[in-house]
């Protein structure tokens, strides 16, 4: 079947689901498919996600808002939570 025969006959299957539990689930696949990187928890984070929080990222060390940290600093908090000696 070509793609964008497909395309279409998928579509219409999605526009016709009223059960909402069971567009989440497409929804999940979609987001999972189109995921460029995970967060901290390990949530999908989509290429536009990510270029949206870079940006504020940007701005934020711009205009001097954002905490930063030195390796050195961070090496030392993980080695304080996790009892270890650096």
């Amino acid at each position: 079947m070509k793609t964008e025969t497909l395309k279409i006959k998928v579509a219409q299957r999605v526009l016709g689901i009223t059960d909402n539990r069971l567009l989440q689930k497409i929804q999940d696949v979609l987001d999972e498919e189109n995921c460029f990187a995970y967060d901290a928890d390990g949530h999908p984070v989509s290429k536009a996600d990510y270029i949206e929080s870079i940006n504020v990222l940007n701005k934020d060390i711009g205009n001097g808002a954002a905490e930063l940290h030195s390796t050195n600093d961070v090496l030392k908090c993980i080695a304080n939570d996790h009892k270890l000696a650096l």
